[in-house]
């Protein structure tokens, strides 16, 4: 289990879902999408999905968030919690509840365990300090987009157990 998984980070940026469930390697992108709208949040975010070839689009609201998550079966969300329309607790557990598998992650200003565990309750995946740093952002996207391939593969949601750095 733990080989595939490594083996799955290695290869982060060559893994998109497919959607028939199945993970489809050549050629393929990690989806993404960030309700964020902070500037220069959507800068780093932009930045790095050009940079790793990821497909990213932004959402104003939660709804549209919502339309653009089902939309692109992404199985990836960014969830600002001063950019929800409705509590964010709400929006995550909302967006986690998709009809196809879905990591949400919260991001935040305050991001300490307390938080990081209300996300947990709430189905989320992880959470983001902001202002959004490229190299967090980066290991997040990948742990979510290695956890999300492995679990489509088999045909389960694997939700890790982890401790606070």
């Amino acid at each position: 289990m733990w080989r595939n998984l490594l083996s799955l980070l290695k290869n982060s940026g060559n893994v998109q879902p497919s959607t028939h469930g199945q993970p489809v390697r050549a050629g393929a992108r990690v989806v993404i999408v960030a309700l964020i709208n902070n500037q220069q949040d959507q800068q780093t975010l932009t930045e790095i999905a050009a940079d790793y070839g990821w497909s990213l689009h932004f959402a104003q609201t939660s709804r549209e968030a919502l339309t653009l998550l089902n939309r692109y079966e992404a199985p990836i969300v960014l969830c600002d919690r001063d950019a929800t329309s409705s509590d964010w607790q709400e929006a995550i557990q909302t967006m986690a509840a998709s009809q196809h598998l879905v990591y949400p992650i919260l991001v935040s200003r305050v991001a300490d365990d307390y938080l990081w565990n209300e996300v947990m309750r709430s189905g989320g995946f992880d959470l983001l300090a902001k202002p959004l740093r490229g190299e967090e952002v980066l290991r997040t996207i990948r742990m979510a987009w290695s956890y999300w391939n492995w679990s489509s593969s088999m045909g389960t949601q694997y939700v890790p157990i982890k401790r606070r750095r």
